[in-house]
């Protein structure tokens, strides 16, 4: 699959949703960063291009069991994802690692591995 990427102006999203009043309407300008999505065995395979931004800056969410939420901000740079995945998935067993400016974002596919005797 190919990576791509657009621009999104003036973008209004919801920050610590289910916080109660400390939930708040964030507006700003984001990049929808250049991203690809893979099944690989039990696993669907996220990759986002996040160049220039510090590891710190970067927040991965799951959205229910079939959304993914990466928010990557720093040097001046605004990325916002919102990806819906073409299984659904579990955060259990989850992995996400930032090198060189790419994001890979692991999880597991939900269900149950049966095993066979």
């Amino acid at each position: 699959m190919e990576l791509r990427s657009e621009l999104l102006m003036d973008i209004s999203i919801r920050v610590n949703i289910g916080a109660g009043d400390e939930s708040m309407i964030e507006t700003g300008n984001y990049e929808i960063p250049r991203h690809r999505v893979e099944v690989k065995e039990d696993y669907v395979v996220i990759e986002v291009e996040v160049p220039g931004v510090d590891k710190s800056g970067i927040n991965v969410q799951l959205v229910g069991n079939d959304k993914l939420l990466v928010r990557a901000e720093g040097d001046g740079r605004r990325y916002l994802l919102v990806k819906e995945l073409p299984l659904p998935v579990t955060n259990e067993g989850a992995q996400a690692v930032y090198k060189n400016g790419l994001l890979t974002v692991k999880l597991p596919i939900k269900g149950f591995r049966i095993g066979v005797e």
